[in-house]
C-alpha cells in the first residue's frame, strides 16, 4: 500500500511537471518523424536553427537555419537583404491550433528587425496564416525578416501561443 501511494504521488508530481514546463529542445534526429520528435524532451531556452521545441500544451516548433534573399521591389519594408526561415509547427495538443497565434520577434546583431511581407516571392507573413491545424498534424510557415547586408548574427524568439502567453523559445544562429 505504501508503494503504491509513493507510486501515485511520483506520477501526479512528473504530470504536473509535464504540464507546467516552458519549452523543451530536442536534438533532431532526421530517422525520426515529428511527432516522434515531439516525445523527446530535453530542457533548455534556447536553441540553435534546426532545433525541435516542444512546449507543455503539446505544440512544438523547429525553425530552420536562415537562406538569404533578395527582396522584390514591392516588399514590405525596403530592405537590401532578406533571411528566410520555415517554421515546422507540430501540433501534439488535442484541440486544433491556429499558427497565427504564434509570436515571433527577430533580432539582427542585438537589433529588433521587422517582419518583411513580399507576397511576389510568396512571403506573406505570419498574419496569412489562418488555417487551423488539427491534433497530430504539422504545417510550415515561412517567414522572412528584413536584416542587414553581410554575415549577422540572428535570434527569433518564439512563442506559440502568442507573446505573455507560453514560456519563450529563442532559436540563434549566422544569417
Amino acid at each position: 500500500m505504501k508503494f503504491a501511494k509513493s507510486a501515485a504521488a511520483l506520477c501526479l508530481l512528473l504530470a504536473v511537471a509535464g504540464c507546467a514546463g516552458p519549452s523543451v529542445a530536442v536534438t533532431p534526429d532526421e530517422n525520426l518523424t515529428v511527432e516522434q520528435r515531439a516525445e523527446t524532451p530535453n530542457a533548455s531556452t534556447h536553441a540553435a536553427f534546426g532545433t525541435q521545441r516542444v512546449w507543455g500544451s503539446g505544440l512544438s516548433v523547429v525553425v530552420s537555419a536562415p537562406r538569404s534573399l533578395s527582396p522584390s521591389d514591392t516588399a514590405s519594408p525596403r530592405s537590401a537583404r532578406t533571411a528566410v526561415f520555415t517554421l515546422t509547427v507540430y501540433n501534439g495538443s488535442k484541440t486544433a491550433y491556429r499558427p497565427s497565434q504564434l509570436a515571433v520577434r527577430a533580432m539582427a546583431n542585438g537589433a529588433q528587425v521587422p517582419e518583411l511581407v513580399d507576397s511576389v516571392q510568396g512571403l506573406n507573413g505570419l498574419a496569412a496564416v489562418v488555417d487551423e491545424l488539427p491534433p497530430g498534424k504539422d504545417t510550415q510557415v515561412l517567414l522572412a525578416f528584413a536584416v542587414p547586408e553581410g554575415p549577422v548574427q540572428v535570434e527569433l524568439t518564439v512563442q506559440p501561443g502568442g507573446q505573455g502567453q507560453d514560456a519563450p523559445t529563442v532559436f540563434a544562429g549566422q544569417a
